[in-house]
């Protein structure tokens, strides 16, 4: 019984000193369910996928926009960092690595991601990718994103 009460309370002071985890599933789940609040707005998000790394995510969505002939895929390298104020996790040094957009030159190409990574994605600074219940979200002081988590501690 003894044991049982220290494993108990050991479980629970480690949990509350190192927070809590959330998974790239997780992390893409709520990104699409964020994109799909906009309703049928233009342009649409479809099918995200975050992909978490060693200090830092990258984010892979579909666009599907009234002004494309067809749908664009494009990733973007990200820095999370925490914003503990309003319990949200913020989108911050945006860069756009690839871009497929079906019948657009190479050279076309690069010159949409110098533009979109010299003047709109640093407009985006800071956009929220994941809003945490106000009880928790304000409590949490840090963010560390590695490989397939973001670990969030108090």
């Amino acid at each position: 019984m003894r044991f049982l009460l220290v494993a108990t309370a050991f479980c629970f002071a480690s949990s509350s000193a190192f927070g809590f985890e959330v998974t790239e599933e997780s992390l893409s789940q709520y990104v699409e369910q964020g994109l799909a609040k906009r309703g049928n707005r233009d342009p649409q998000f479809l099918n995200p996928k975050v992909s978490l790394f060693d200090g830092y995510a990258t984010i892979c969505p579909k666009v599907r926009s009234a002004v494309l002939r067809k749908d664009v895929d494009f990733c973007a390298d990200m820095t999370p960092a925490w914003r503990k104020e309003t319990g949200t996790l913020l989108a911050s040094m945006m860069t756009m690595t690839t871009l497929n957009a079906p019948g657009v030159s190479e050279k076309d190409i690069g010159l949409i991601k110098v533009i979109l990574n010299q003047v709109i994605l640093p407009g985006l600074e800071g956009i929220e990718v994941y809003k945490a219940d106000n009880f928790i979200g304000k409590q949490i002081s840090w963010v560390k994103v590695l490989p397939g988590k973001l670990e969030m501690g108090f």
